[in-house]
């Protein structure tokens, strides 16, 4: 028997083996086949590329590739740059094909080739995502949905109103499993999700440029990749902030000011429209919808006012509440009334019945659940309708329930960030209640379901509610300086009182075993065991939407705000398991070293006038001994060698050694240039973006990756030495249009002593892993892989949201809202940030990716570190910057606040005085030097506005522009020279070699050098 059991098991191995392969030559018909052109397509065991390329070429696809051997990996990875695809279209990977390096449900498709041995139904089902599409010999598998998912159809949740979703996937702890553009959009938005899809509505204000390309649109999400499927116009004018987008799986239910229109939720195309009788339906304006039972309800009537779009242009932090549109802002409330109630067949489209008001109905303060609609008017009347029939089972009016109607008062036309939107819901219900709350209104109030009673009240009037099984949530606002409470549904009995009130607009929404809801900066996860306030820190939800809790997962959606975050856009979280945050290292299981004598390195001519690392040195000093010349000219300018012009945008900061410079950048590239002539010496692959410059010690260049890996090359030549893993998994994931691993070594690497130090992670809650490894040999000294959850229970704490700098016995990291710098001692490792704080769930932290030592001071700055390159963010702290640096004698400050700018020198400043006045909020970063506690006037100043970078020279201070490079004498501050640029710099894109050579890196991609006139160029 066991002998039977043993062939079995063998001849089903070897169907699955030989059903997981495809010809290469059946490419043709591959992508009708597994049904998608964008989105994530895996081609393991693709050795040459070939499969992977023609995918790249016919569609719109991130292909990803994985492959055992790293002769193969670098034979595919050159295909794929030679096509100028690697690293934004095309990832390469080495990892043994038994487990592929992805996330859970993230994939659209997989296609396997035909030496793709080892990988099993079951891995292949793991990666991708429901619906997704195998392609297995001749055959296609799909993936189904687990059981225990919902939809989020309504877009608070369901017709009820009550935000409290019944996903039974997304459980704490979490994992990020996709962050995604748009990082702003325009406001207000509502969110819908059913079967794998998120469909998001853009409204009609946009307080900045960078919300206007989603203004007046209706766009559809992958839910389980971010990949925008589809997007379309909305009827300009028309309020969207109300309940008239209804998800399905295969339809998208949008009214609007002419119909309901029925749209494809896989494609976008209009499947037909729903237009009853006017006579029936008082109009073609629909003003609320709901979907039960195989019926769409609806309110409808006349149109009603427009509100037009507003394109504001701002240019300064955050946005006005006054004004903010017309009808936003104006005395009464414009829409959402209309006197027609309608029943309509799903299917057949015909009104089964009609029901009439003289007196308009408020849509905000319609809901219903099993059969009994419910709606009110102020002063009119309140009334339960049975859905099958139309017919109210009551209607209370201030006659026959005057009690009813001097309770609930007078409309409030309350709108701020402290009470919520005027075009909130202010009506829930379930079987048993209907709850009043919100902004209209002045307290809470709960009426019986089945006649319209009294039940109870509470004279709060600034609840935001969540109905559960286990009671009724209402969430204060934290201006009330009022406690949230539990209350028993029914008698209105307080069960818990809740130290943690929301912070403003954005609604509660549930899962199984949470309510989430604004912060002071980022979430707040109210745990339901607990009862306490835990802190998502990096993220919050917009302001008129709250997370949408659908498909398995958590959706945080893009704002309109510069607010105290870490993160923007779509951020979305997966249930995490049994994943361990914390494991141990070891390096048998995260070194490889590729060399046989580590020790052999081709030796590279080092200086102490060189730049070896970003911004010159562990301080971050930018200083060099290295004198400039006096007059410049353009000696070469190196443009990679890319098929696709914008391929790899934005390339790292240089670093400039022993006449060689070296420069990374999003496709992963590490490349190392002459100094002298700019032709490239050789380029080095690894398996993600690249954020900060390589470090250059002993004849080795040493740079983290978005892939999670550290790499070691050999300075002179590329040759890999060593790499290590500080990801503590191997899990790739959608980073803004790119795959990277959920922790990638994006901190850079430093170099003191022979000791290199990395920062693996993006957010806290993934986990954050920072480790001191031997330079030469990649082997650990130690590991920290506690410090992302400070605060254990709401795995709240260090981000890697920037850079490193060494000062004093201690590493310092850029890290985010929560708590920034944070402070390792390097002796063992150990963090030395207090995690008390984390606890009240506010951010006060500037969040910003560069640090600076100031005096004694380190302080981060700037803009958060995964902030889309082309928008600048404004902000009246977090975002301002205060420099200091000297050399030559004289003390150099560069300061900026929002967009003024300015360098100024000092002779014999005190330090001290600059670094206490930072801790003065009213006086922190200011660009006059008078309220930066500098009692000394500058030797000289100069406005710098425009300016990105900046080099402090034994004998000038060079500056980065958007548009030139200018040299000022440090003696006096006058011009030198200048050099014009074809476009902006990078942030901090600037190096000074040892001969005086300025280098910078630009946005375009491009590398230009500027040197003195009699140096030998080559253009």
């Amino acid at each position: 028997m066991k002998k039977i059991t043993i062939y079995l098991s063998i001849v089903i191995a070897c169907t699955i083996l030989f059903q997981l392969t495809v010809c290469p030559a059946q490419t043709d018909s591959i992508l009708d086949k597994i049904g998608v052109t964008r989105g994530i397509c895996v081609v393991p065991s693709d050795t040459k590329c070939e499969l992977a390329l023609k995918l790249a070429r016919q569609s719109e696809l991130l292909i990803y590739v994985q492959l055992p051997k790293d002769k193969d990996v670098e034979a595919a990875r050159k295909a794929a740059d030679a096509a100028g695809f690697y690293g934004t279209r095309i990832f390469v990977e080495k990892g043994d094909l038994t487990r592929l390096n992805l996330a859970d449900n993230i994939a659209d498709a997989v296609v396997a080739v035909s030496d793709a041995t080892g990988i099993s139904r079951t891995e292949v089902l793991r990666v991708l995502r429901p619906e997704g599409k195998a392609l297995i010999g001749r055959k296609v598998l799909t993936k189904p949905f687990s059981e225990g998912i919902d939809d989020w159809s309504h877009p608070y949740h369901g017709p009820d109103n009550n935000p409290q979703s019944n996903d039974q996937i997304i459980l704490a702890p979490y994992l990020t499993q996709f962050l995604a553009e748009p990082r702003y959009a325009p406001m207000p938005q509502v969110a819908v999700a059913s079967a794998g899809r998120a469909f998001k509505a853009f409204g009609h204000l946009a307080f900045k440029k960078r919300e206007e390309p989603f203004l007046n649109k209706l766009v559809a999400f992958n839910g389980y990749n971010g990949t925008l499927l589809w997007e379309r116009d909305l009827n300009e004018g028309v309020m969207i902030h109300r309940n008239t987008m209804i998800a399905t799986p295969t339809t998208l239910y949008l009214g609007d000011d002419k119909s309901c229109k029925l749209i494809d939720t896989a494609t976008g195309r209009l499947k037909g429209e729903i237009i009853p009788p006017v006579n029936l339906a008082g109009g073609t304006f629909w003003k609320w919808m709901a979907l039960e039972d195989g019926v769409l309800y609806a309110l409808m009537g006349e149109q009603e006012q427009r509100d037009p779009t507003k394109r504001w242009e701002r240019d300064k932090h955050g946005w006005p509440w006054n004004p903010i549109s017309k009808g936003f802002n104006q005395p009464e409330h414009p829409w959402g009334f209309g006197r027609n109630v309608l029943a309509i067949d799903q299917k057949t489209k015909e009104v089964l019945w009609s029901y009439r008001e003289d007196v308009p109905v408020d849509s905000r303060a319609m809901c219903m659940k099993n059969g009994r609609i419910y709606i009110f008017r102020f002063g009119s009347y309140l009334t339960c309708l049975n859905a099958r029939t139309g017919k109210p089972f009551w209607r209370k009016t201030p006659d026959n329930a005057p009690k009813l109607f001097d309770s609930l008062g007078t409309y409030l036309n309350r709108q701020d960030w402290r009470t919520n939107w005027r075009t909130t819901a202010y009506l829930k219900c379930s079987d048993k209640a209907v709850y009043f709350s919100g902004p209209q209104i002045g307290k809470l109030l709960a009426v019986s379901a089945e006649d319209g009673s009294i039940l109870w009240e509470n004279a709060y009037s600034n609840f935001q509610l969540v109905l559960r099984d286990d009671g009724l949530y209402g969430i204060s606002g934290q201006i009330d300086k009022h406690p949230s409470k539990k209350f028993d549904p029914l008698t209105g009995r307080v069960l818990a009182e809740i130290n943690k009130s929301r912070r403003a607009c954005t609604r509660p929404t549930g899962s199984a075993d949470a309510i989430f809801f604004r912060a002071q900066g980022g979430s707040v996860r109210l745990d339901i065991t607990s009862k306490r306030p835990q802190w998502i820190s990096p993220m919050r939800p917009p302001c008129h939407d709250g997370v949408t809790i659908a498909n398995g997962l958590l959706y945080f959606w893009p704002s309109v705000c510069d607010c105290q975050l870490t993160l923007y856009g779509i951020t979305c979280l997966g249930p995490a398991g049994n994943f361990n945050f914390s494991p141990r290292a070891t390096e048998a299981q995260r070194l490889e070293k590729h060399a046989g004598d580590l020790s052999k390195v081709a030796r590279l001519s080092e200086s102490s006038a060189d730049w070896p690392t970003f911004r010159a040195d562990n301080t971050g000093s930018v200083t060099t001994e290295a004198t400039v010349p006096d007059r410049s000219k353009l000696l070469w300018r190196f443009t990679p060698d890319t098929t696709i012009p914008a391929a790899a945008p934005h390339p790292t900061a240089p670093v400039a050694v022993g006449g060689l410079v070296f420069v990374s950048g999003p496709d992963g590239i590490v490349r190392a240039l002459d100094a002298a002539t700019g032709k490239q010496r050789w380029q080095a692959y690894t398996g993600g973006a690249v954020r900060i410059p390589p470090t250059i010690w002993e004849g080795r260049a040493l740079v983290g990756s978005g892939d999670g890996w550290v790499y070691t090359f050999e300075a002179q030549t590329g040759r890999l030495l060593w790499r290590f893993r500080a990801a503590p998994a191997e899990r790739k994931i959608p980073v803004y249009g790119s795959l990277m691993s959920t922790w990638p070594a994006a901190s850079g690497v430093i170099v003191e002593n022979g000791i290199a130090y990395v920062a693996a992670g993006i957010v806290n809650y993934d986990g954050t892993y920072v480790y001191a490894l031997d330079a030469a040999t990649g082997e650990i000294k130690w590991q920290n892989n506690t410090s992302g959850h400070l605060d254990r229970q709401a795995r709240t704490g260090v981000s890697v949201q920037g850079h490193q700098l060494l000062h004093d016995g201690k590493l310092y990291l850029a890290s985010g809202t929560s708590l920034s710098p944070a402070v390792y001692d390097i002796t063992d490792g150990k963090c030395l940030n207090d995690p008390s704080p984390l606890a009240n769930c506010a951010s006060q932290s500037p969040r910003g990716w560069e640090l600076s030592l100031v005096g004694d001071q380190v302080a981060a700055c700037g803009k958060p570190f995964y902030a889309h390159p082309k928008y600048d963010v404004f902000d009246d702290t977090a975002f301002n910057k205060v420099f200091l640096t000297s050399s030559g004698g004289r003390d150099i400050v560069w300061v900026c606040h929002q967009n003024n700018k300015r360098i100024m020198c000092f002779t014999d400043l005190d330090k001290n005085v600059l670094s206490k006045s930072m801790d003065q909020p009213g006086n922190r970063f200011n660009v006059d030097w008078r309220r930066l506690g500098i009692k000394d006037k500058p030797l000289w100043s100069t406005d710098c506005n425009k300016s990105v970078a900046v080099a402090v020279c034994k004998n000038a201070v060079v500056i980065a522009n958007e548009t030139e490079i200018v040299a000022l004498r440090l003696k006096d501050g006058g011009i030198l020279w200048s050099q014009p640029v074809p476009s902006s710099p990078v942030p901090w894109g600037l190096a000074v070699d040892r001969d005086g050579r300025i280098i910078v890196t630009l946005k375009d991609g491009k590398v230009m050098c500027f040197g003195k006139i009699d140096q030998v160029a080559a253009l």
